[in-house]
């Protein structure tokens, strides 16, 4: 994988991610190393992070006496309840034009599942 070279700037941008799907990263500090030769930026930028991951997922559980000896267990099952979306991670590829773009999302829509259970 080419490693660009870095000018010595941080390429750290702040702001809410959902401003910087464009350009998530300063792409400006990089440029072009020479012919057969190496960049000199390491493999993981040291304060550049992927956006963070937030997930609630939550359950509710409600069990009926129906006789003695067997129950009804009601299920209701939320999976990224506040359907928020978490962002992947920004193209690292220097050499394409989506480099330090996000175009992913890293997680699905919220889920809802409900179900019942006889338990005997």
């Amino acid at each position: 994988m080419l490693r660009p070279n870095n000018d010595g700037q941080s390429a750290k941008l702040s702001g809410p991610v959902q401003d910087r799907f464009d350009k998530f990263f300063d792409t400006s500090v990089f440029s072009q190393p020479e012919p057969y030769a190496f960049g000199n930026t390491g493999r993981y930028l040291p304060d550049v992070r992927q956006p963070r991951v937030s997930n609630w997922d939550f359950s509710l559980f409600k069990n009926f006496k129906v006789m003695e000896k067997a129950s009804l267990q009601f299920r209701a099952e939320f999976f990224n309840l506040t359907n928020t979306p978490n962002f992947g991670a920004p193209n690292m590829s220097f050499n394409s034009n989506q480099f330090g773009r996000i175009t992913s999302q890293s997680n699905i829509p919220r889920q809802i599942q409900f179900g019942i259970k006889l338990l005997f």
